[in-house]
């Protein structure tokens, strides 16, 4: 009762509106609100005929026209109510307010959007009003003011339902078309938003309300003008594009409505263009009726089927085309073209009544696709194309994909796929089959000394003679590098040797390039289907060790493969490949023999011992492995990690003992081994001073100078240098007047004999003299007697090694002494 009593209270509305609003602003309000609500509808209708993506760009900006017209109004007509002091906002909630808006509006005009029923959009324009009231009432709380302000609830809730009511129905016409539609549906919304918020309004009572001093979080009424400002803009500029859109719209359907009209006459031109389209498309095409009989054809047809130009086949059945088409190919010896033709119809009925496509080989050189497909009427059309230059590019990739670029010789796996087949053809017709691995010799000097033009041009100029030396059955191909191989079925070892010759001669010779000549060679490796191998990885093995076997010959270029001989060599390169994954995967170990003093047998260091445990073999000695790795190359690797991790455990010793290290010569001709000795020294923290480097003369004999050279540099670091070995090799006493030496170690052979020849005794008692006259101490390594020990004792020996003295083994460490346990 109270809600309808203040209803209709005209005087307190008339007073309402009249004393506490400026008219001005509540006319610019109603402006917007109304140019808010066109730009809302006009761009709805937008968004609803668009599809996908564009829809919702469309519906975002409809939701923004909206939510801005209605937030621009809401304070646009707060600015024309006139409570009795200054009105300030709090911007959070101000801001809020904007965004509830946007959002909640959004949604409602994206539900109506999606939406095909008149029930459906009035709910959408309910959500919409449900978002105008949300507005609303935020921003009122967005006031900053004093005191409480007053509601009436059931005008409070009038104004919401009002806004909920028009909303919808605004919603609805908008759906439908034409300018009336557009004009019902803006009214609507209009009166949803004014309706809204005056009735809203009037629900407030601002009386016991006061103005609040503003701070930086809040908005006085200036700037909220000319925020306003700005939106109404935004608002305005949605308007215009409406606008535009809608002119837009209405030209588009114009067009389309003359459009309409112009489809007669546009039949004729369609028809002008498909015989053009006919005359000058790539593909040759033909429309078969029921009976088989050309309805239609191109001249492309013609001209692909190579018949007499301008020739006119309507009304030809296929038959007649298949006849012409086969008397104009190349036919194979002894082929009839009527056997031929009857051939190539039963092919194209079957394609012609259940649709696919054919290749045919036409004049050698020339391919056509053919594809049939049927109409549904008992026809089908034709359509022939030329594909003679894909299928040359597809053999020439084919080519490229199991041949060689450089040289044009099949590569390697295409050489796998051709020795797989001579293998089975050589097992089917009990033959023998030769498999040839070549090498170049010093092939790489060529690139280094004339560069990579020339060793390509070597290569190629080798591989035109090895081709032209080649009989019908033969193969040479080119597997990398400067390897080639070769296959033969044979059937006498003379046929063997004339093939192995022919080769050869192809190797030797000499090749020009620019102002050089370069003279060429190879070695040449055999091995023998069935005696050397049965398998193609096997053969070409045997084949490859022969071929390095004949590389180390002087005068030698063709060895055949042996198995004694070449199984040694498949060993090493075995022990080879192992030593490299110990390397890498930590597979060796160390292990340390103690060195004594003769006179007084207290420690004086240890020697460092290298083991390996290589799998599947058991424990190697270092006199089998180590020389391999210097042929490998893996001595370099080993040896830094055998000499940091020596230095690494010495320093962790309770006691500073010195230990030896033996250097290979490899290493010794390494410039990098000083650098590599001052970083091990400086990680692992071992005085230099409790380290010796151990070099045999043979190492430094290599290169004299160079060795003596680095030699110098670590002793300057404070290392020990031992010369290792001595009394066998060459034992030149130069060497020892060139370097000084820290310790001579006598080499364990002369200890075998000492205690029964009075030879090796008298060579023994000349070292020690030699290192005494030299001030150079000598420790003898290889004591495992008593008697050997007194022989050294007794001629004055300084230091001493063996297994009478200590095993070698893993360090451990007791109360007493280090003692070495027993490997």
């Amino acid at each position: 009762m109270a809600v309808t009593a203040k209803v209709l209270d005209l005087s307190a509305l008339f007073a309402f509106f009249v004393e506490v609003h400026d008219f001005q602003f509540v006319a610019l309000a109603a402006i917007i609100c109304l140019s808010s609500a066109y730009a809302c509808v006009s761009l709805l209708r937008h968004a609803k005929r668009a599809r996908g993506r564009l829809r919702l760009i469309w519906s975002m900006v409809s939701a923004l026209a909206v939510g801005f017209g209605i937030w621009a109004t809401h304070f646009v007509a707060m600015l024309a109510f006139r409570p009795g002091f200054t009105l300030a906002y709090e911007l959070p909630l101000t801001v809020a307010s904007l965004l509830i808006a946007i959002g909640v509006c959004g949604a409602g005009l994206a539900l109506a959007i999606r939406s095909d029923s008149a029930l459906d959009r009035f709910l959408g324009g309910a959500v919409v009003g449900v978002g105008i009231s949300s507005m609303h009432y935020v921003g009122i709380a967005g006031l900053l003011v004093g005191g409480a302000i007053g509601w009436d609830g059931g005008l409070v809730g009038l104004s919401i339902l009002a806004g909920m009511a028009l909303s919808g129905l605004a919603l609805v016409a908008a759906a439908n078309r034409g300018w009336k539609s557009l004009l019902v549906a803006t009214t609507l919304l209009t009166l949803a938003i004014c309706v809204m918020h005056f009735t809203g309004m009037w629900a407030a009572d601002f009386s016991q309300c006061f103005a609040l001093v503003a701070d930086d979080g809040t908005i006085d009424g200036n700037a909220m003008s000319i925020i306003v400002a700005l939106l109404s803009l935004f608002i305005l500029a949605a308007v215009f594009s409406s606008i535009v859109l809608d002119e837009a719209d209405r030209r588009r359907t114009a067009r389309e409505h003359a459009r309409q009209i112009a489809d007669a006459g546009r039949l004729a031109e369609m028809r002008q263009r498909l015989e053009l389209a006919l005359t000058h498309m790539g593909q040759g095409l033909a429309l078969f009726d029921a009976d088989g009989g050309i309805l239609l054809h191109n001249q492309r047809l013609v001209e692909l089927l190579h018949l007499p130009e301008g020739s006119d086949l309507s009304g030809q059945t296929l038959a007649d085309v298949c006849m012409a088409a086969v008397l104009r190919a190349q036919l194979a010896e002894g082929q009839s073209p009527d056997e031929l033709a009857r051939h190539v119809l039963r092919q194209h009925l079957n394609l012609a009544q259940n649709g696919g496509e054919i290749v045919h080989n036409f004049a050698g050189d020339i391919f056509l696709r053919i594809q049939h497909t049927p109409t549904g009427n008992g026809g089908w059309v034709t359509m022939l194309e030329d594909i003679s230059d894909s299928k040359r590019s597809e053999a020439a990739i084919s080519h490229l994909a199991q041949h060689d670029p450089l040289t044009g010789l099949p590569n390697r796996n295409r050489f796998e796929e051709l020795f797989d087949t001579a293998l089975a053809q050589a097992e089917a017709d009990e033959q023998k089959l030769v498999v040839v691995a070549i090498d170049l010799d010093r092939f790489k000097d060529v690139n280094d000394s004339y560069g990579h033009a020339a060793g390509d041009r070597v290569l190629c100029a080798l591989a035109e003679k090895l081709t032209e030396a080649l009989k019908p059955g033969e193969i040479v191909a080119r597997l990398g590098g400067d390897e080639f191989a070769a296959i033969k079925p044979f059937t006498s070892m003379d046929n063997l040797r004339e093939f192995l010759t022919r080769l050869e001669r192809g190797l030797f010779g000499a090749v020009q390039y620019q102002d050089v000549v370069v003279d060429t060679s190879g070695s040449i490796g055999v091995a023998i289907y069935p005696a050397d191998g049965t398998e193609r990885s096997k053969l070409l093995s045997n084949a490859d060790l022969a071929m390095y076997r004949a590389k180390a010959e002087i005068d030698q270029h063709v060895c055949y493969y042996e198995s004694e001989m070449d199984e040694l060599a498949r060993q090493r390169r075995a022990m080879a490949r192992d030593i490299w994954h110990g390397v890498e995967h930590g597979g060796f170990s160390l292990v340390y023999q103690v060195q004594k003093s003769v006179a007084t047998e207290t420690i004086t260091g240890y020697e460092v011992l290298l083991r390996w445990n290589r799998p599947g073999h058991g424990p190697v000695s270092p006199a089998e492995f180590i020389p391999i790795a210097e042929e490998c190359g893996a001595i370099i690797p080993l040896g830094s990690w055998v000499l940091k991790e020596a230095c690494c455990q010495a320093a962790l010793w309770p006691e500073p003992y010195k230990i030896a290290v033996n250097i290979s010569g490899v290493q010794l001709g390494q410039l990098e081994l000083v650098d590599m000795v001052k970083m091990v020294l400086f990680q692992s923290g071992l005085d230099p001073e409790r380290l010796e480097l151990e070099v045999t003369e043979t190492a430094i004999i290599a290169d004299k100078k160079r060795a003596m050279s680095i030699l110098k540099q670590i002793k300057a670091l404070g290392v020990s240098i031992a010369i290792d070995d001595f009394g066998t090799g060459y034992s030149s006493l130069d060497t020892l007047r060139s370097f000084p030496f820290d310790k001579i170690k006598l080499d364990r052979s002369f200890m075998s004999e000492v205690e029964g020849s009075d030879q090796a005794k008298a060579i023994v008692r000349a070292i020690l003299a030699l290192g005494r006259s030299l001030s150079v101490s000598v420790l003898a390594e290889g004591v495992e007697t008593p008697q050997q020990l007194e022989v050294l004792r007794f001629e004055g020996c300084t230091e001493a090694q063996g297994f009478l003295l200590g095993r070698p083994g893993r360090m451990d460490w007791d109360d007493a002494e280090p003692l070495p346990l027993r490997a």
